[in-house]
Order: C-alpha cells, then sequence, then structure tokens
C-alpha cells in the first residue's frame, strides 16, 4: 500500500471503512455569507486549526491562541465534507455557508470527544452514533469478512437495517434526513464492495461469490454530485467502478487503452468534480519511470477540464523530464538525528539510496524491517550510503527524533527543515510515500521513484551497480 500525503494528511483506509461524519446545520446568523467555525481545542501541539477539502480545493488556517481557542469565518465555495486537522490529529466536518457552529475536542481523542453546540448538534450526535453502531456490529474485522459470500451478505444487510432502525428513531429534519439515509446506502454499498479484497487479505484465498455480485458497482450512478460533496464512502465506489470497468475492458482485450478507456468513462459524467477524480486515475502514467510518459501527457492533457488539475499534470509532465534516468538530482542539505546537518554533496562518490517517510505513515513504518535488514546487509559496502529523510512537521518533531532512536533503522537519518515544501521534495514532487530514490556517485538519478525494500527488484538494482551483500554464515 502508499500512503498519501494528501491523505494523512489525508486519511487511512484500512480493513473497515469507518467514516465519522460531524455534521453542523446552518443558524441563520451569517446571511448566507460565511460559516464561522469557534471552539476549544485541549492538549493542542500545533498553532492552528486547518480545515481543508478532499482534493485541496479549499484550505484555510485558523489560528489557537495560547488557551487553545480559536475562531474564524470560512467563505466555503460549496456545502460538504471537509478536514478538519489539529497537529497529526483529523477528522471529517460537515460545513456550510451561514453556520455558526462550535466544536470542542481533545487532540488525544479528536474525534471521539468532539461536542458541538448550536443548531445541528442532534445530527452530530447522530452521525457519532451511527459510526459507533457500525463499530460495534463489524468488531473484529477477520471476524466480520471471513465468512461464505451469503453469510456476509446476510450481515452487511442486517447492519444497514439497525443503521435505519436507529435513523428512525431520531428527530431530525427532513433535509438531515434524506443526507443520513444517502451515507448509510453508499456505507453499505462500500463494505458490500469491499468483502472479497479483505477475504483475500486475511485468507490468502478467493471467496465464491456470484457473477452478479458486483452489479451495484457497475450500475452506480456517477452523477450523485449531493453524495460527492457529503459522503466520501460515495467518492471511493465511483473509483471502484471505474477500476472495476477498466479491468473487465482489459480482460476483453489486452491491449485496450487505459487512458482511452477512461476518457470514455469520464464522459458519462457530467458534474466536473467526479469527471475530475476519474481523470486524475491516469496520471500515474506520466512518471519518469515510464519511457512513454511524453506520448501519455499529449494523450491524457485532452481530458482534463479543470484548470487547476492541468497545471498539476504539466507540474507532473516537468517532474518527469527533471526526474529521468541520468539527470542531474536536486540536492538537499538536512537535519541529522545525531547532530549537525548531512547534504547530497558530502554523498559525492557513493551511490546513494533514498527513502522518504514519515512517522504517521503506516505503510512507511511496515517497510522498516526489510530497510532495517537491507541497510545492514550493506553496511560494509563502502560504494553506498542510506539515507532516511522524514517530511514531519515541526509539530511533530519530538516524535521524529524519538522513532528513529527506538526503531534504530540505521543509515543518515535526517528531516526535511520544510517538509513537503523543502525544495528536494518539490524537485521530486513527492505526493505518495514511502518513496525511494536511487541516485549514482555523480549525483545523477538511476530511480526517481519504487525500488521499495520489500521490493525484490531492489536488492537486484543495488547489487547490479554495488555488488551482492555479503552474506555471513550463521554457525548452526
Amino acid at each position: 500500500m502508499i500512503a498519501t500525503i494528501a491523505e494523512n494528511k489525508h486519511m487511512k483506509k484500512i480493513i473497515v471503512i469507518v467514516c465519522l461524519f460531524l455534521v453542523a446545520n446552518a443558524m441563520g446568523q451569517n446571511n448566507g455569507k460565511a460559516c464561522l467555525i469557534k471552539g476549544h481545542v485541549q492538549n493542542a501541539q500545533s498553532k492552528a486549526v486547518l480545515v481543508f477539502k478532499f482534493d485541496k480545493s479549499f484550505e484555510a488556517s485558523i489560528p489557537l491562541d495560547e488557551k487553545g481557542d480559536f475562531s474564524g469565518s470560512l467563505q466555503l465555495k460549496e456545502p460538504g465534507i471537509y478536514f478538519i486537522k489539529v497537529g497529526t490529529a483529523y477528522t471529517n466536518i460537515f460545513l456550510k455557508n451561514s453556520y455558526n457552529l462550535t466544536v470542542n475536542t481533545d487532540t488525544k481523542t479528536f474525534a471521539k470527544s468532539m461536542e458541538f453546540k448550536g443548531e445541528g448538534a442532534d445530527f452530530n450526535q447522530y452521525i457519532k452514533a451511527r459510526a459507533e453502531l457500525k463499530g460495534s456490529l463489524v468488531g473484529d474485522a477477520k471476524t466480520f469478512f471471513v465468512v461464505p459470500c451469503d453469510s456476509f451478505l446476510a450481515r452487511v444487510d442486517a447492519m444497514a437495517a439497525k443503521m435505519k432502525q436507529q435513523l428512525a428513531k431520531t428527530k431530525l429534519v427532513k433535509e438531515d434526513v434524506d443526507m443520513a439515509q444517502k451515507m448509510i446506502e453508499y456505507d453499505y454499498l462500500l463494505t458490500r464492495n469491499n468483502y472479497q479484497k479483505f477475504y483475500v487479505f486475511h485468507t490468502k484465498q478467493e471467496p465464491f461469490i456470484p457473477s452478479n455480485y458486483l452489479d451495484p458497482i457497475r450500475n452506480l450512478d456517477m452523477n450523485d454530485s449531493l453524495a460527492y460533496n457529503n459522503a466520501m464512502d460515495y467518492r471511493y465506489l465511483i473509483i471502484e467502478k471505474w477500476r472495476l470497468k477498466e479491468a473487465e475492458a482489459k480482460k476483453t482485450n489486452p491491449n485496450h487503452s487505459i487512458i482511452e478507456f477512461t476518457g470514455a468513462f469520464a464522459e458519462q459524467i457530467h458534474y466536473e468534480p467526479i469527471r475530475d477524480q476519474v481523470v486524475r486515475m491516469v496520471f500515474n502514467k506520466v512518471d519518469a519511470r515510464n519511457a512513454d510518459f511524453e506520448a501519455m501527457y499529449l494523450k491524457i492533457k485532452p481530458l482534463v477540464r479543470v484548470e487547476k488539475t492541468k497545471e498539476e499534470l504539466d507540474t507532473r509532465l516537468n517532474t518527469a523530464r527533471t526526474n529521468a534516468k541520468g539527470m542531474a538530482s536536486a540536492t538537499f542539505d538536512f537535519e541529522n538525528h545525531k547532530g549537525g546537518t548531512t547534504n547530497l554533496a558530502s554523498l559525492k562518490g557513493k551511490y546513494v539510496y533514498i527513502d522518504i517517510w514519515a512517522t504517521w505513515c503506516g505503510p512507511c513504518i511496515r517497510e522498516f524491517p526489510e530497510l532495517t535488514q537491507l541497510i545492514d546487509d550493506y553496511k560494509n559496502n563502502p560504494q553506498i550510503e542510506f539515507v532516511c529523510i522524514s517530511i514531519d512537521s515541526k509539530d511533530d518533531y519530538q516524535k521524529w527524533r524519538d522513532f528513529v532512536t527506538e526503531k534504530k533503522v540505521g543509515g543518515y537519518q535526517l528531516i526535511a527543515d520544510k517538509g513537503l515544501e523543502s525544495s528536494f521534495m518539490k524537485f521530486l514532487n513527492v505526493s505518495l510515500i514511502p518513496r525511494n530514490v536511487l541516485i549514482d556517485p555523480q549525483g545523477k538519478i538511476i530511480s526517481a521513484a519504487g525500488l521499495r525494500p520489500s521490493d525484490k527488484k531492489t536488492r537486484e538494482t543495488i547489487a547490479k551497480y554495488v555488488g551482492a551483500p555479503i552474506v555471513k554464515a550463521i554457525a548452526k
């Protein structure tokens, strides 16, 4: 798996998808001009409350005072789900112009400790209770998913029925009830859709599923703008439908063009944000590791309509050009965990394997055992150095120091002074971590991405340049 920055900075999607939607209703005090949000944060290790959209189309920073209080006025483009983040703690929140919302929380139990005041509090508490109900019904993920298909369907049907019963007992206004029903519907479909992948994850075997099992995904409405802005599950389902349909098209014609398929798929979508999300799925074709990235760019560009997305695609093209094999790498000069700083120039004359990570990145941490072994295997080889660069924020500086001390991975342990805004990270256009880079003794790029420690190809590539590691015999 890959952790997207957007999603730490955006979210972790594993095993059971349980989204906590914190919803506030309009109080009419702002005359529809803005969304007022205020409150108190206990144990805040940050100086601001961040509010942003999943696709980064909206971002705002509200200062936190010394007491942990904050207050801000947000001019939103549209109502819907946003993220609210303090330090590394974050959760979802529903916002709308004209809201006057008070949010109190504690960073130690961020989502769980959320409290709301004002009109809309009833809906907030319902959504929180719904998430808790689902958690209690799912229980252990392995137990929930690893059953025959008919038994699983009975479980998810029963779960949806209990959620509807819970909703029926509330005294919410019709608008909120309609929204809640959509959330239940798409939660049900996503949980149902996840059956096969989680069954395989836990058992390493394919379950029997009927040929029509995925029909609800095949027939998913791709133009539900209300759901797109208010239910994260629906956004995941759109991509699941794209993946399912693309896989079926490839099975029918192994030589089919994924870009042409995506273009035809996108033409069925009339709501521009949804269409834009789908088109982005082929942006990974514009990558230095793809020999045809220039041609891929020319094919993808006509599909893009949103100006900001066009700029993103152009950035990817420029990155692919500068990150191609044989191009000179940008340099860095970052703080070393052992003291002082370390720069790339000081390592000239050696191959340099770089691991870009963060303490909050689960996939990064899962690579550490393999990374530790890789570094240990080559510790006596003078031709190569291993450099780990954390992109943790200043708020997590001490966490980084403690983490490195505890894990004892080896190699150079550095932290980027400005995180993703560091020139080295911008040069690489880092958006996914872990990110691994291999640089030659002259400071030129061999590979700007890929080569994970757990990938067999990584050892083969390193051995190609510096030889295989010396493996000492273990005495019996």
